[in-house]
C-alpha cells in the first residue's frame, strides 16, 4: 500500500459541491478512472479518500488536499492524468506525490477575498479601522452545538488590502487545521456588521494551506 497526497483546484461552478458530495464524487471519479485504490476493511469496505481540511461551501480553492492509499506502483503522473480525464470543469488536479507531512502539522490557510460594496475605497478604509481595533470579537459555534465569544484580533494577519476593478480585494491568513479553526466567514459577517453594508458580491479563494514556519502543506 502507497500512500498519496493529490491537490486540486476547486473553482466557478464546482465550488457549490458540498463537503459531503465531493467525497461521494470522487469515489465514482476513482472508479471510472480505473486508480487502484486502497479499500477500507470491515463489514462495508469502501475506497479510502480523505480530505484534511474540507472547504466551505461557495470558497473556491487553488490548494484542496485529498489522501488516498494505492495498491500497486501506479506512478503519480499516470494517477494525475487518468483522474483529470474524468473531472469536470472546475476541478482539477495539480499534484500528486507521496505524503510528506502528518494533517497535524497544519497551521493556518490564506484567502483572497473580493467584495463589491458601493463605495470600495470607502469600505477599504473602514475594513482598516474595523482590523485595528483592540478587539474584535465574535461567536464562534463549538462541536457541542454552543456558542463561545473569541476574539479574532490575534489570529487575523492581513497581508495585503486594495481596490481592484471596482471591488475591495482582501488578503489574509488565519487559523486552520486540528488544534484551530476558524472560518473567515466569521471575520467578514463581524466586519459587514461594523460597516454596515453588505456587499452585492462575494467571492472567496483559497490560496494556500500551510504547517509552521510558513511551509507549504506537502
Amino acid at each position: 500500500m502507497i500512500k498519496l497526497r493529490a491537490r486540486f483546484t476547486k473553482t466557478d461552478r464546482a465550488k457549490y459541491i458540498s463537503h459531503l458530495d465531493l467525497y461521494k464524487f470522487m469515489q465514482r471519479t476513482f472508479r471510472r478512472a480505473h486508480i487502484p485504490v486502497w479499500y477500507t476493511e470491515g463489514y462495508n469496505p469502501r475506497p479510502y479518500i480523505m480530505f484534511p481540511l474540507p472547504l466551505s461551501l461557495g470558497y473556491e480553492s487553488d490548494c484542496e488536499i485529498m489522501d488516498f492509499n494505492i495498491t500497486d506502483d501506479t506512478s503519480c503522473e499516470e494517477i494525475m492524468n487518468r483522474l483529470n480525464a474524468v473531472l469536470p470543469e472546475g476541478i482539477r488536479i495539480i499534484s500528486v506525490s507521496p505524503q510528506q507531512m502528518k494533517h497535524t502539522e497544519i497551521t493556518k490557510s490564506e484567502y483572497e477575498a473580493h467584495f463589491g460594496f458601493e463605495n470600495s475605497s470607502d469600505a477599504q478604509v473602514k475594513f482598516g479601522e474595523f482590523v485595528n481595533r483592540d478587539t474584535i470579537t465574535v461567536l464562534k459555534k463549538t462541536k457541542q452545538k454552543t456558542f463561545k465569544e473569541i476574539d479574532l484580533k490575534p489570529l487575523v494577519s492581513v497581508i495585503d488590502m486594495s481596490v481592484q476593478d471596482g471591488e475591495l480585494k482582501v488578503t489574509l491568513t488565519m487559523p486552520s487545521g486540528n488544534q484551530n479553526n476558524i472560518n473567515p466567514s466569521l471575520l467578514f459577517d463581524s466586519f459587514f456588521e461594523f460597516y454596515g453594508q453588505t456587499p452585492e458580491k462575494i467571492n472567496i479563494r483559497r490560496r494556500g494551506i500551510f504547517a509552521a514556519d510558513d511551509q507549504t502543506f506537502m
